[in-house]
């Protein structure tokens, strides 16, 4: 049941004839963000500090809820993310980053009570990694480093075996960021097990996940959800999330005004939020982003997530249908119940093949020059996918591009 495109709804660059499939990077702006970042300033004008505690709901306009500045993290996170994982009400609220969800939770002193190893597969994007790396000189935690297959995936039957009684935190990523590769449900529901075997934390980074299928949380066993809407929700930085399961006690060290239990009466000594969510809040929480931060996950669940994950099937369908034509090898996965939103191309010099394509208004990205990196959204089209493939096959035939400079005006691709 493939969902016709929906363009209308996004913004687009004004080069023409653009096929954005860098949906896996940063999403296209939504059509009402304009608009909502005007109901800001004029929030902002007319109620000044007063907008803490009350704002027109221009999120749920139809709706009786009391909105202010200072509940938005949870109001949206019950709202808008928890429809968005299958989470209940009452267990998700908006980050301003997954990194600081990270060191808010390892500066929790419940998890090194659960043990000293902290497991991180080799494939994992590397915050989580890094983090732990420097909290290992502040509290009892080391990182154990799972080392991948062959064919750059996790090693499942490795990873579970290393869970153990020493094991504190597991930390997975849902969908690899170099192999597009996500991890079945029914290996992360053995992971749960084991962890709680072992009374374990388990932590899932959902942020090539969240928003491209129909998530459940409960389902999956999880302790920890996180992922941010900067990418294929089309929410911009500064919007990420975490999901907490209900009953996870947490008392984060790193936490700040806005976690407090009382924070207006000023006392001297700080007392944790009753809300386990808002004990993850730091000081003052930035208002702007949250106001159009969930205008992309608005379209995908008015469309449905079983039909935005239709889409991306088909239309990664058609991308591997066309790499075999071409003879390009495949990094990601196949198989559709492994495979993400992303195709990942294994081609010679990636970065300067992504240049020549850019140059011709089609987005793509590499990583670390070794796969191009692919991810038709829901404002794509097949005829985008042949264009771009008919542009990528003239040029690995003439090889050109490999001789062409890259712009290095700024790192981030």
């Amino acid at each position: 049941m493939s969902i016709p495109p929906i363009p209308s709804a996004y913004r687009f660059p004004d080069e023409p004839n653009v096929v954005e499939l860098r949906s896996f990077t940063h999403g296209l702006q939504p059509e009402r963000v304009p608009h909502m970042m005007e109901q800001f300033t004029e929030d902002w004008r007319q109620r000044g500090v007063d907008a803490w505690n009350e704002v027109p709901n221009h999120w749920r306009p139809d709706a009786e809820d009391t909105v202010g500045w200072w509940t938005l993290p949870t109001y949206l996170g019950d709202e808008f993310v928890a429809p968005l994982l299958g989470a209940p009400p009452k267990t998700c609220i908006l980050q301003p980053s997954v990194h600081w969800t990270v060191q808010c939770l390892l500066s929790s002193p419940e998890v090194a009570t659960r043990g000293r190893e902290v497991l991180v597969p080799e494939t994992a994007f590397p915050s989580v990694l890094h983090s732990v790396q420097r909290w290992s000189d502040l509290r009892d935690l080391d990182p154990h480093v799972v080392s991948s297959t062959d064919a750059h995936r996790v090693d499942q039957t490795a990873l579970l075996n290393a869970i153990g009684p020493d094991t504190a935190l597991v930390a997975l990523s849902h969908v690899g960021f170099t192999t597009g590769a996500c991890l079945p449900d029914s290996f992360l529901r053995s992971v749960a097990e084991r962890a709680r075997r072992h009374d374990a934390l388990f932590l899932l980074d959902g942020y090539h996940a969240a928003a491209t299928r129909p998530i459940d949380v409960a389902h999956l066993g999880c302790d920890l959800y996180v992922g941010g809407l900067l990418k294929e929700a089309s929410g911009s930085a500064g919007n990420t999330f975490v999901y907490l399961r209900d009953g996870l006690e947490l008392t984060p060290r790193l936490t700040g005004w806005f976690g407090n239990a009382a924070p207006f009466e000023f006392r001297p000594e700080p007392t944790p939020h009753p809300d386990v969510r808002r004990r993850f809040l730091g000081g003052t929480t930035p208002v702007a982003p949250m106001y159009h931060a969930v205008e992309g996950v608005r379209l995908l669940l008015d469309l449905g997530l079983d039909a935005v994950r239709d889409h991306s099937l088909t239309l990664t369908d058609r991308a591997i249908e066309r790499a075999d034509a071409l003879d390009v090898p495949l990094r990601s996965p196949r198989a559709p119940d492994e495979r993400s939103a992303m195709v990942l191309l294994e081609v010679p010099e990636a970065e300067r093949l992504a240049a020549h394509l850019k140059q011709h208004h089609v987005y793509t990205d590499s990583r670390r020059n070794e796969v191009l990196r692919m991810a038709p959204f829901v404002w794509n089209t097949k005829d985008e996918i042949d264009r771009a493939f008919d542009l990528l096959g003239d040029a690995l035939e003439a090889g050109a591009y490999r001789s062409r400079s890259v712009d290095a005006a700024g790192p981030v691709t």
